[in-house]
């Protein structure tokens, strides 16, 4: 039977996996961008504690390199 401390706890559990989810497909597209293999630097994100590898990335992510924009006449 789901009682109310279920029902929180299983909502909670929802947006932390919500949560997780949005980080990390986050951190593979940046990578993606930045040249970098996606599934590498996602995984070791992952494995390295989600907060601590996150802050990690951003602080040492490569930079862009720019990107000439194509101009019609």
């Amino acid at each position: 039977m789901i009682d109310i401390t279920n029902l929180l706890f299983l909502t909670v559990i929802g947006l932390y996996l919500v949560l997780l989810g949005m980080i990390l497909s986050y951190i593979y597209y940046d990578a993606e961008l930045r040249g970098q293999n996606g599934w590498l630097i996602t995984g070791m994100v992952f494995l390295s504690g989600t907060l601590i590898g996150t802050v990690l990335w951003l602080a040492f992510r490569p930079k862009l390199k720019p990107q000439a924009i194509p101009i019609r006449s």
